[in-house]
C-alpha cells in the first residue's frame, strides 16, 4: 500500500500545480486545495496563508489515501489498463466532492460555474491518471530488483548445529508446559 500513497501523493503534487496555475490564469473560481479548505474550515474563501497551506497538504494527503485505496483495488483486478483504472479511480473523489456540497448546499461551492467544474473535472482526471503511471513505475522499479525465487514463499528456517546446542528441553514451549 505504500507505492499506492506514495502514487497517490505525486498525482496529489501535479493535480494541485495545475489546480493553482488554473485559478492563477482566471479558468477557476475554486482549486482544489480550496474545496478541502471549505470542508475543514467551513467558511468560504478567502483563506489566510496558513489556512490555505494546511488544506494544501490535508488535499496532498488525501491523495495519497486515494492512492493506497488504488493499490488495494489493483489486488483484486489485473493492472491492466492501470492508466484507465487510475483515472477511473481518480475522478471518483471529484464526482463524490460534488454531489456532496450539492447535496448539502455547501455555501461557496453550489453553484459551481462551468470552467470550475470541468477544471476540476481535467485535473482530477490528470491526478488519476498520473497516479496510476506513478504506480506501474514504482511497481516495475521494485520488480526489478527482485528476483524471482524472492517473491516465492521462503520454507520455514532448520535448526543449525548452534541452534541445538542451545535447545533446553526444561523451556520448550511446544510441549504444552
Amino acid at each position: 500500500m505504500y507505492r499506492g500513497f506514495v502514487a497517490g501523493v505525486v498525482g496529489g503534487v501535479v493535480s494541485s500545480a495545475l489546480s493553482h496555475l488554473s485559478y492563477f490564469l482566471g479558468i477557476t473560481t475554486l482549486r482544489l486545495s480550496d474545496w478541502a479548505a471549505i470542508l475543514i474550515f467551513g467558511h468560504v474563501p478567502p483563506f489566510s496563508l496558513g489556512e490555505h497551506i494546511f488544506a494544501v497538504f490535508i488535499h496532498i494527503g488525501f491523495c495519497g489515501a486515494v492512492g493506497s485505496v488504488f493499490a488495494y483495488f489493483l489486488v483484486w483486478v489485473t493492472s491492466r489498463k492501470i492508466l484507465f483504472k487510475g483515472w477511473m479511480l481518480g475522478t471518483t473523489p471529484y464526482f463524490v466532492i460534488y454531489l456532496l456540497t450539492a447535496l448539502f448546499q455547501t455555501p461557496g461551492t453550489v453553484p459551481a460555474p462551468f470552467n470550475t467544474a470541468l477544471s476540476n473535472y481535467i485535473t482530477s482526471s490528470i491526478f488519476g491518471v498520473v497516479m496510476g503511471y506513478s504506480f506501474k513505475v514504482l511497481d516495475q522499479a521494485i520488480m526489478q530488483h527482485r528476483s524471482p525465487l524472492e517473491l516465492l514463499a521462503h520454507p520455514a528456517a532448520k535448526l543449525t548445529d548452534e541452534d541445538k546446542s542451545q535447545y533446553r528441553p526444561d523451556n520448550d514451549e511446544r510441549d504444552g508446559a
